[in-house]
């Protein structure tokens, strides 16, 4: 029979997601989503080791000590891993509903945190979409098999994101910047980048982020949409940081 690692290797990814795993005692009941997705999707067996994250730096090699009746766990191993840098988008409003696979890549790329900013020309949707955003959020976290999970943070106007992005590389991304150089990018330094909406912002917003210290930076040859933009600029920062060796936001 195969162990669950062995499984994991040709299925569904075999980190668990237990917010409650800073708290638990050694042994406990599993219960809930996670307890269908460790019995049903990756397929535990008794005596498997399967790993887990709360999604906040805290990693555990947990043993499977029985499937049935119910998914009893004890946790063999943890340790907390270091925040990672900060690396936030400022977010305008895409078109439709692309703004789940936004949030689902951005994730996977090991941005710390989205931040949907309501501008003059576009706003984001109601609330209704914060559950589904938080199960993609998780997916992505199983995915990465980071021990940090995407922030998402509510809409808020570009005046009040720009008082949290004040430190560290600022980006504007914009068409007629200068070609983003992801070379400047310290492997602990922190940092933002600001794309517009569908429609783009005015001009009163893009004198604002550059009076912020934003920079113009051109992410492409050609113009592109907004949530490609955002994770275009993810991709940039995730090469970086990854040039200068394995990051603290993942487990070894």
């Amino acid at each position: 029979m195969r162990s669950a690692a062995e499984r994991s290797s040709a299925g569904p990814p075999s980190l668990l997601y237990l917010p409650e795993l800073r708290a638990s005692a050694t042994r406990f009941t599993l219960a809930g989503d996670e307890a269908h997705y460790a019995a049903r999707v990756v397929r535990v067996r008794d005596g498997d080791r399967v790993r887990a994250t709360d999604g906040a730096g805290r990693i555990a090699t947990l043993r499977v000590e029985r499937v049935r009746p119910a998914l009893e766990l004890a946790i063999e191993h943890a340790e907390d891993v270091p925040r990672p840098a900060r690396a936030c988008i400022l977010c305008g409003a895409p078109e439709g509903e692309r703004g789940d696979w936004l949030v689902e890549k951005l994730a996977e790329l090991g941005v710390t945190e989205l931040v949907p900013v309501d501008t003059e020309r576009a706003r984001w949707p109601g609330r209704a979409r914060d559950a589904r955003w938080e199960r993609l959020a998780v997916a992505a976290l199983r995915q990465s098999r980071s021990a940090w999970r995407l922030e998402l943070c509510a809409p808020v106007q570009l005046a009040e994101a720009l008082r949290g992005a004040r430190t560290g590389i600022r980006w504007l991304a914009d068409p007629a910047g200068a070609a983003a150089d992801r070379s400047a990018i310290a492997q602990g330094e922190p940092v933002s980048a600001a794309v517009g909406p569908a429609p783009g912002f005015t001009d009163r917003e893009r004198n604002a982020l550059l009076e912020c210290g934003f920079v113009p930076v051109r992410l492409a040859a050609q113009r592109l949409r907004t949530e490609t933009a955002a994770v275009a600029v993810a991709a940039l920062w995730a090469a970086a940081r990854s040039a200068a060796g394995p990051g603290p936001g993942a487990p070894a």
